[in-house]
């Protein structure tokens, strides 16, 4: 433990619905006193509504920073005053600082997305790869994969024309690379899955019990892939145990978590972040959850 500062007391937090999951306080907190800094970081659960209206009034907000999370990645966007060059390219937003009273976005998912694969052994380098889910984490996802060499990106959706829109943004990025948009309901999935390497689930379906099995156990391939679902708690979902349950590798979202909290503190503060002590506090959050 650090000594304390005496500047006055910074206010951060993270907006996002559902949040009753998020340990993402705990994490920040443990960063914020490993420094001693004189900060302090919350979750704010708010409906998209109330969202919009805060956000339509930003300049009064009495925070230094913020994260975003599911569903208001992309919802933010207009009511920021300026976007970094890889938050601009991605069209999604997790990370937000004050800067001279100028509201700035960020993306630290890409850095957190990256982690998880380097963590599972796995390079996306000429690559098939399935992704589900069409938001903003998909955004952050399939940059990252085209960043990284992917050679073939499958993006299925519940509706399908956000899924052809995410592909034609991204086939002007990532030219060389083969983009197909599916419609995630139906078997339209089961001619592109047998042949990745890789299948991402950047949807909320697994965050309950009761939540549909997005992919049907027949379309998974023979052989072994990398199913990484960016869900962290539940810590398996019914996605993760179908896919072990068939032999295939699994990874949640813990990491990615991990790393973009860790990157959004150095954003936020200009320090070096405490992955170890960070580490921890997440492990010790989901432990009590």
């Amino acid at each position: 433990m650090r000594a304390r500062d005496n500047s006055e007391l910074k206010v951060y937090g993270i907006f996002g619905n559902p949040l009753a999951h998020t340990v993402s306080p705990a994490i920040q907190n443990c960063a914020f006193d490993f420094y001693g800094l004189k900060a302090i970081y919350f979750a704010f659960e708010r409906s998209p509504d109330r969202f919009r209206y805060l956000m339509r009034h930003i300049r009064s907000l009495v925070l230094s920073g913020f994260n975003i999370t599911v569903p208001f990645k992309e919802t933010v966007i207009p009511y920021l005053d300026r976007l970094n060059s890889e938050a601009r390219v991605v069209g999604a937003v997790n990370t937000v600082k004050k800067e001279k009273n100028r509201w700035v976005g960020y993306n630290t998912d890409v850095y957190g997305f990256l982690a998880g694969l380097k963590k599972a052994h796995f390079k996306a380098k000429n690559k098939s790869v399935v992704v589900l889910g069409a938001g903003g984490s998909a955004r952050a996802v399939l940059f990252a994969l085209g960043r990284a060499g992917a050679e073939k990106l499958t993006v299925a959706n519940r509706t399908l024309s956000r899924a052809g829109k995410l592909v034609r943004k991204f086939r002007k990025m990532f030219p060389r690379i083969k983009w197909n948009a599916v419609n995630l309901k139906g078997s339209q999935l089961k001619a592109f899955l047998p042949e990745a390497d890789l299948l991402v689930n950047t949807t909320k379906a697994g965050l309950k019990a009761q939540d549909p099995l997005l992919v049907s156990k027949s379309f998974f391939p023979k052989r072994k892939i990398l199913v990484y679902d960016l869900i962290y708690k539940p810590s398996e979902t019914k996605l993760m145990k179908t896919a072990k349950r068939l032999g295939h590798r699994v990874i949640n979202g813990e990491t990615m978590l991990l790393f973009q909290g860790a990157k959004a503190f150095e954003i936020w503060t200009g320090r070096r972040a405490p992955i170890n002590q960070m580490r921890k506090a997440l492990h010790d959050a989901l432990c009590r959850s």
